[in-house]
């Protein structure tokens, strides 16, 4: 059947991200994707996380030069569509970390960064850092109770208090 031999891409790159890149990052994280998501470890039966590519493997697979090809990357790396890494599986974010490396590894960021193993310390790290709350506008989930004013409630709230009211006094409703 035709479909054992092709490649799944994630629908968030047509729903979310197409208009915002060009033909050349389009081009190269297609082939990010073909080389990881593209291929099945037959060991442990998942696809890969990450694969060694190299400028001229992009270049021929694109039909780009090789500036073109840095330059897709070094967007794609800044959009957080593409991870490169090296043999440690150290984040290699900036052209300068990438220059005079033999071994770049490539990921699709979304699905490399959620099978990513945590570490106790990193675990730890999310548990005890909260973001920052930076919601200016009032709504259900950072209005409070002020005097002489109407608290918000969420919709169960508001069902349960409508239940309660039409249990109390059946003619009302």
């Amino acid at each position: 059947m035709y479909y054992h031999h092709s490649t799944q891409v994630p629908n968030e790159i047509f729903d979310q991200y197409l208009p915002y890149v060009n033909q050349a990052q389009l081009k190269v994280l297609l082939v990010v994707i073909r080389q990881t998501l593209g291929w099945i470890d037959p060991k442990t039966k998942q696809r890969k996380r990450k694969d060694w590519i190299s400028i001229s493997f992009f270049s021929k697979r694109t039909r780009l030069t090789s500036k073109s090809v840095s330059m897709a990357i070094s967007e794609l790396i800044y959009k957080e569509l593409i991870v490169a890494l090296d043999s440690n599986e150290r984040e290699l974010r900036h052209p300068k970390d990438r220059r005079g490396k033999k071994r770049i590894y490539y990921a699709y960021a979304p699905y490399f960064r959620s099978l990513k193993k945590q570490t106790l310390v990193d675990k730890l790290a999310n548990i005890f850092t909260f973001p920052p709350y930076t919601k200016q506008t009032p709504t259900k989930e950072n209005t409070t109770a002020i005097k002489n004013t109407i608290q918000r409630q969420t919709d169960s709230e508001r069902h349960q208090d409508i239940l309660k009211k039409q249990n109390n006094n059946p003619n009302l409703y």
